[in-house]
């Protein structure tokens, strides 16, 4: 009976620090990256001593949604193994190797709180929405003494605004929705306004376009998908406000980006890609990338990837800007996975965010399908998973969203 209490206690407290601590590590992402760094670690050890204290407590109900991150985090590590153990380039500091290692200690992570979380319901469930909340109110606060501090950019603790931007933009997302699944009252759509128009201003001032646009037309989606019961009132609410903010952003913030990217367009087309700038640089990494992609379409090594453009450059004479940022990735998810880990690669990643998106459609998990959306959209200008910072923070909050989907609505969620 003593050694049966004992396990209780061990339970509950290992399942409460790996909680706590991954809700901080989201939370400190945008504040303090070194604390975020060294909380998700201590998330993974705590869950872990979790699980062994607890190995005949076995859930299977979620193995398939650890199974895809898994696969995911395993299909980078085999890559660099296979592309540099015992070659001259191997080093440990290779930012896919880290990206993949990190998926795979969130999975143990993730399958410790979801084995474990149905114990501990409704303290699982306060603990998330206030977790989340507090997290949104630092980020927004912090972004906020950025802006009136005057720096050109807002970029939190990060020092570069646009992962940043699809941080904080899927951070917000979960907090808004996970207000506007519970139940339903004047109050509650008030604060969903409210943060949306704090976090589209504050994801503004960051300065990152894509997101900028993408922002409110997810919210519209996702909206329209997953809460169709709240009516036309409150679908017109949100086009006012979006109306109203672009109205009053245009001429300090939305057109001068508009005139920056096309100018941009045509300066790639009139210098064939030899013209420096954000969008020229990213147009000729894509069109280099699919040049090196349909030359090794099984994969190759960085280093072989450099000197393919290299080549490509020297014999058509265009897109040398390309070589500016290709050694750091091709801002492109897709493209620069399938460039280094062919298209078997690109396969996996596509799986991954299919399979997570028909998934939170099928469950009504508004919370896990704006994110996966903020995942997609935010590939297609920038990698999301070679980011140490980013990789952690995305994949807690997947978790974390499954979690919070489990305990509120347990008879719609799926399990396989």
């Amino acid at each position: 009976m003593l050694i049966r209490r004992n396990t209780e206690q061990l339970r509950t407290v290992f399942y409460f620090l790996t909680l706590v601590s991954a809700m901080l590590s989201i939370m400190l992402t945008f504040i303090d990256i070194k604390a975020a760094k060294v909380l998700f670690y201590w998330s993974f050890y705590f869950s872990l001593a979790g699980i062994l204290f607890n190995r005949k407590d076995v859930d299977r109900s979620r193995l398939w949604f650890l199974a895809m991150l898994a696969i995911l985090g395993a299909s980078k590590l085999i890559w660099f193994y296979w592309e540099y153990y015992g070659g001259p380039d191997y080093t440990t500091y290779n930012d896919y190797m880290n990206a993949g290692k990190r998926l795979l200690l969130v999975c143990v992570t993730g399958y410790w709180l979801f084995s474990q979380m149905q114990h501990f319901r409704a303290k699982s469930i306060l603990c998330i929405k206030y977790g989340l909340l507090t997290a949104f109110a630092a980020a927004t606060a912090y972004g906020f003494w950025q802006y009136f501090s005057d720096m050109h950019r807002v970029e939190f603790a990060l020092d570069r605004a646009t992962i940043s931007a699809y941080g904080y933009a899927m951070l917000s997302m979960v907090v808004l929705f996970l207000l506007a699944s519970e139940k339903h009252s004047p109050g509650s759509m008030l604060c969903c306004l409210a943060i949306f128009l704090l976090s589209w201003f504050v994801l503004m001032q960051t300065g990152t376009r894509n997101m900028m646009a993408a922002y409110p037309l997810i919210i519209l989606v996702v909206g329209v998908l997953q809460f169709r019961h709240f009516g036309l009132k409150s679908l017109l609410a949100i086009l006012v406000a979006v109306g109203v903010l672009v109205a009053l952003s245009y001429k300090p913030i939305i057109k001068p980006k508009l005139d920056t990217t096309f100018q941009e367009y045509t300066l790639y087309n009139q210098s064939n890609g030899n013209e420096n700038g954000s969008l020229t640089t990213r147009l000729a990494m894509w069109q280099v990338g699919w040049w090196c992609l349909s030359a090794h379409p099984l994969g190759m090594k960085s280093e072989d990837r450099t000197a393919c453009f290299q080549r490509y450059v020297d014999t058509y004479h265009k897109d040398s800007v390309s070589m500016l940022y290709e050694k750091v990735h091709l801002h492109n998810e897709v493209l620069d996975t399938a460039s280094l880990q062919g298209i078997q690669g690109a396969v996996v990643l596509l799986m991954f965010y299919l399979s997570l998106v028909v998934y939170a459609l099928r469950s009504q998990n508004s919370l896990l399908l704006a994110v996966m959306l903020g995942v997609i959209v935010s590939g297609l200008t920038d990698v999301v998973f070679i980011s140490r910072e980013l990789t952690v923070c995305v994949t807690l909050m997947l978790v974390v969203c499954e979690m919070w989907n489990a305990l509120t609505r347990p008879r719609v969620t799926h399990s396989a």
